[in-house]
């Protein structure tokens, strides 16, 4: 077989390039369902090993995927949780992909009192997939009891 032959069919073999902003959505998913669910493995399969997070209302720093897995793991056995739902208006990817933004709006609480803000993800490619490296949460308002 002649080089050009090879070569050609060497790139009709590669598969398409992945569409990383639609990866990320899918990761967001995931991680929104993990938390309806009450799933904390599946929100620590969401999150990179550096990660690092600031709580919205309180502004606290959660350091590390296992501590925020933890975090969710207590949240999950709180009676009246109802949970959060974060909703993506952009994601952002760098050109090389070595990172991506992500800025949305988020909801929750529990029985007692509802929350709701802002946020703004960063994303890193692994091996295993887009994980997120740290998410701010701004809260933008305190309501009353309700469902997120």
């Amino acid at each position: 077989m002649n080089r050009a032959l090879a070569a050609v069919l060497m790139i009709m073999a590669t598969p398409a390039a992945a569409d990383p902003v639609a990866d990320i959505k899918a990761a967001r998913a995931a991680y929104n369902a993990a938390i309806a669910a009450r799933d904390a493995a599946g929100v620590r399969a969401a999150l990179g090993d550096n990660y690092v997070g600031i709580a919205g209302t309180g502004g606290e720093a959660i350091i590390g995927a296992d501590s925020m897995a933890e975090y969710f793991a207590r949240a999950f056995k709180t009676p009246g949780f109802l949970g959060f739902v974060r909703t993506p208006d952009v994601v952002t990817v760098a050109q090389p992909p070595l990172r991506a933004m992500e800025r949305g709006r988020w909801s929750g609480g529990s029985a007692s009192g509802m929350v709701s803000g802002e946020y703004l993800a960063v994303w890193v490619p692994t091996p295993q997939g887009w994980k997120l490296r740290s998410e701010t949460f701004v809260t933008l308002a305190n309501g009353a009891p309700g469902r997120p």
